[in-house]
This record gives structure tokens, C-alpha cells and sequence, in this order.
């Protein structure tokens, strides 16, 4: 179990009560993490604080300094918060990825102290926000996150109870002062709706608590219902939707949503749903109607619809000298060549210094002796690239000449640049955990 810790008192709290039950046999392994994102001049002292909590209840802890930047794709787009939990998230990918490779045997968990509280003020923001069932079933105990899991065991305890198991510890906590911010939506929330409700209903929390229950076992029929509909895996950003064309717009919708949601994707709002399933129904089968919002982008091409959370980095020239292993293009892609031997390699071995480059539609390559060479498009074209992704497709030049054409995980290669069989080669690979990859 891997817990972040803000070094506040839910955070020392849910670290007592989870080390507590590692005593009791219930949890093997127990760590923390604290991430800081520079944003107030006492983050270093709250790491220190969230590192001092550690070590007296005897956790590993690890402190991540991330840079905040601007978000430009997600919800809150813009927001110096949003930007920074996306940077926060980044760090526990990270961290999880690293204890992973350390310890291959045990999958680690991502634990956070969300409680009840926090439960009903996202279940309130979500109705201020307009949203549909999916935003007011509110969060997940347990949710898949890429190839971890994110757990909130504490999400039906009530705050009090992780105040008093924080004071219980004697340890000392931060106060984040943006927590008693009146410019910050969930405050207001906290500080005055939620004080204002259990006013008149004492047992407020847990009555959106239940409502959010309720609608996590509605989301899930529809769920089923969008499996039933879509006849495919849902856990994929490319969507056949042959068979979905057929459906009435309102179960198309929900397919969509659905879907979305097992990515992990904010939804775009249904009014603009609708309007691009309008466009779909309407457009030529050669046009790719776009619908754009702070969740991605969805786009159809042929008989598929493709989520793309940003589009693909254009590739640009870049040199790879012999002796080097890997090479990062712009937006992080890393490219990595591996020697093998023979056919299971794309490109013989050779002493030559590579050249990476955008490629055109004009360019052609010869994919096997007595067969006439290929025009780069007509390949794009054969093989179902779509338009988007085609400018991010990585030409391999050797000797001022076309070597190969990499796109997505499709490969052409010119034949005369192709390894017999068991000649030393070379085999390329993007590199896990790298942009796009």
C-alpha cells in the first residue's frame, strides 16, 4: 500500500488507522507519499512533518517535488488546481511504477483518506456542476487506474473518526491555509452548505452518501447495457461503432459515456454529445466530425470512433548517432533500439548514424523484392492510420535514404534495408512510460 499524504490531519489519521491494521495482519506493506508542488512557501516543512508522521509509525516515506503548470486538457482546464493534481498523479504513476519493478511479486495500491465528508462534497459539487448520474454516484472505494488501483477504504468514515485518530498518535499535522479559502467551491461547501444541512438533517451526509449508492448500482446497469450495445471491450480509446450506428441516440449516448468513463475521461456535456452524434448520422463517410472538450477529443474515421485525450506530437528531425541506444522526439516519445537477430528485426545492423524525420505522403518504399514500391499515403491509407496520427508517424532515414516508416505499431520497411535471416538487426521500440507510448 502506497499512501499519499498531504501531511494533514486525514492524512495522519488514515496513516494511524491503516498502520493499526498492517499490526493486525490485514495489510503486508505500508509506505507514503508526500508530493510537493512548490506552490506555498511551507511546503518543505509539510514534507518534513509528513516524513516525521512516517517515521513514527515506522512507513517508508519518500517526498516527490513536481512542477505545476497549467492543465491544457482535463477538467478545470486552466486551473493552477487541476495542474496541480494532475502533476500530483503523475508522481504516484511514478512512484507506483518504481515500487512495482522493486518488488515484482506484490502489485501496489494507491491509497488516499478521502472520507464521508469528502464524499458529499463531491456529490454537492457534481450537482452544481449539472452533472448526470455517472458525477453524482460520487467516488469510487475502488477504481482501476491504468495498471494499479486506487483505494479509498475511508470513504463511509466520518471525518471525526480520522481527527480523532490523528490526535490519538500526538503527533503534530499541517493546516494548508487553502483549505479555509472562500474562493475554492468545495470550502464553501464545507465551511458553510454542509453545516447549514446538518442543521435541519443531522444525518445529511449519509443521506447523499445512500442517494450516490443508488446511482453506483444505476451506472452500473447502464454499464451492462453499453457492454450489450457496443458488442466489444469497452477498456480501449478506439470504438467500433458499426453496430452502435444502428442504436436510438439516447442509448448511443450512453454507450459513449460509458465508455469515456472506463477510460477515466471527464464526459463531454450531453448537449454537445448529442449535436455530434446529430453530425455523425449526417456526415459523408470520407469526413471525421470532431467534438473537442477539456476531456479529449472524440473522432471518427472509416467505421471507428477514437478518443484522443491530446492530438499526437508532430514528429521533427532529429539526428541518432550510432553508438547511442535510445532517442527522445518532441513530446517525450523515446525510441529505443534493441540488437536482435534475423527476421524478428525491422532493420539490419549496421555503423551508420540514423536520422529521424516527419514523413510525407509523396515518399515510397519497396516492401519486398519484385514487388513495385509503395507511396507512403497509399500505406497510411491500406493500413487504417487515421489522418490525425499521420504527422507523428516517424520516417528512419540511413545514408540519405528512406529506411523505414514507423506509425503507431505499424512498421514499413524498405526491402533492401530488410536483415536476412540471421543476420544481426536491429528491433525498435518506444519506450515504456514515454508520451504516446
Amino acid at each position: 500500500m502506497l499512501l499519499a499524504s498531504s501531511g494533514g490531519r486525514d492524512s495522519l489519521g488514515a496513516l494511524s488507522l491503516l498502520a493499526r491494521w498492517r499490526a493486525e495482519g490485514h495489510i503486508a506493506r505500508l509506505s507514503v507519499i508526500h508530493v510537493d508542488h512548490g506552490l506555498h512557501p511551507d511546503s518543505p516543512d509539510w514534507a518534513e512533518i509528513a516524513r516525521q508522521q512516517a517515521a513514527a509509525l515506522d512507513c517508508p516515506f519518500e517526498t516527490r517535488r513536481v512542477s505545476v503548470r497549467r492543465a491544457t486538457v482535463g477538467a478545470g482546464r486552466g486551473s493552477t488546481e487541476a495542474a496541480a493534481r494532475e502533476a500530483r498523479y503523475r508522481a504516484f504513476d511514478a512512484a507506483l511504477t518504481e515500487a512495482a519493478a522493486a518488488d515484482p511479486d506484490h502489485v501496489p495500491v494507491l491509497v488516499t483518506a478521502h472520507h464521508a465528508e469528502d464524499q458529499a462534497e463531491t456529490v454537492l459539487l457534481a450537482l452544481m456542476r449539472a452533472s448526470g448520474g455517472q458525477g453524482l454516484s460520487g467516488m469510487r472505494a475502488w477504481r482501476p487506474r491504468g495498471e494499479w488501483a486506487h483505494w479509498r477504504p475511508f470513504l463511509e468514515t466520518p471525518r471525526e473518526q480520522l481527527e480523532a485518530a490523528a490526535r490519538d498518535t500526538g503527533l503534530g499535522w499541517v493546516d494548508d491555509p487553502a483549505n479555509d479559502d472562500p474562493g475554492f467551491a468545495r470550502n464553501h461547501l464545507r465551511h458553510h452548505v454542509l453545516p447549514e444541512l446538518r442543521g435541519f438533517w443531522p444525518d445529511a451526509v449519509g443521506r447523499i452518501r445512500t442517494s450516490a449508492q443508488r446511482l453506483v448500482m444505476e451506472q452500473r446497469l447502464l454499464g451492462e447495457l453499453a457492454e450489450m450495445d457496443a458488442g466489444q471491450s469497452l477498456d480501449g480509446p478506439v470504438l467500433d461503432w458499426r453496430e452502435a450506428a444502428t442504436l436510438s441516440q439516447l442509448r448511443q449516448c450512453n454507450l459513449l459515456r460509458q465508455w469515456l468513463a472506463r477510460l477515466g475521461c471527464l464526459p463531454p456535456p450531453p448537449e454537445r454529445l448529442g449535436e455530434w452524434l446529430g453530425q455523425l448520422r449526417t456526415a459523408a463517410v470520407d469526413r471525421q466530425p470532431l467534438l473537442e472538450w477539456p476531456g479529449g477529443q472524440l473522432r471518427r474515421y472509416r467505421d471507428h470512433i477514437h478518443w484522443l485525450p491530446s492530438l499526437p506530437e508532430p514528429t521533427r528531425p532529429v539526428d541518432w548517432p550510432a553508438g547511442r541506444d535510445c532517442v527522445t522526439l518532441d513530446g517525450g516519445r523515446e525510441l529505443c533500439r534493441r540488437r536482435v537477430r534475423g527476421a524478428s528485426g525491422l532493420l539490419r545492423e549496421s555503423v551508420d548514424d540514423w536520422r529521424l524525420r516527419p514523413v510525407g505522403g509523396s515518399e515510397r518504399l519497396r516492401p519486398a523484392e519484385g514487388r513495385p514500391s509503395v507511396p507512403v499515403k497509399q500505406w497510411f491509407q491500406d493500413r487504417g492510420i487515421p489522418p490525425w496520427e499521420r504527422p507523428a508517424a516517424v520516417g528512419v532515414e540511413i545514408g540519405g535514404q528512406l529506411a523505414a516508416v514507423l506509425a503507431g505499431n505499424e512498421r514499413l520497411v524498405e526491402f533492401a534495408f530488410r536483415p536476412e535471416p540471421d543476420e544481426p538487426a536491429w528491433e525498435l521500440v518506444e519506450a515504456p512510460g514515454s508520451a504516446g507510448g
